[in-house]
């Protein structure tokens, strides 16, 4: 299946990212069908029900980086592989690619 990359880059005041984190988990909480939306795009996609989170710091003398990455697998049998990886070891970065589909808000 063909790689599907959606890239964008804001700056925004602290209260606006607060406003889209919280609104990103808010669509994974109501259930599997979330729809993520930025400017005149959407993009929705199946959340699957176990999902690896990895969360890196970086501070490098006056710059503070964060990033939060979540990844799963559309096959159970794959997820239920990265859980019992994902206990100790290094999380590995998984994307995912089904079951995307961009649109344009009306």
């Amino acid at each position: 299946m063909p790689k599907l990359e959606i890239k964008r880059n804001a700056e925004l005041s602290r209260k606006e990212v607060s406003e889209r984190l919280i609104a990103i988990g808010q669509a994974i909480a109501r259930g599997p069908d979330v729809e993520l939306t930025a400017n005149d795009d959407s993009l929705e996609i199946v959340v699957a029900d176990r999902l690896r989170w990895e969360l890196e710091i970086e501070v490098d003398g006056d710059k503070t980086e964060i990033e939060i990455e979540i990844s799963w697998h559309d096959d159970p049998a794959a997820d239920a592989d990265a859980t019992s990886e994902s206990r100790p070891a290094a999380p590995a970065k998984a994307a995912r690619r089904g079951r995307a589909r961009k649109t344009t808000t009306k």
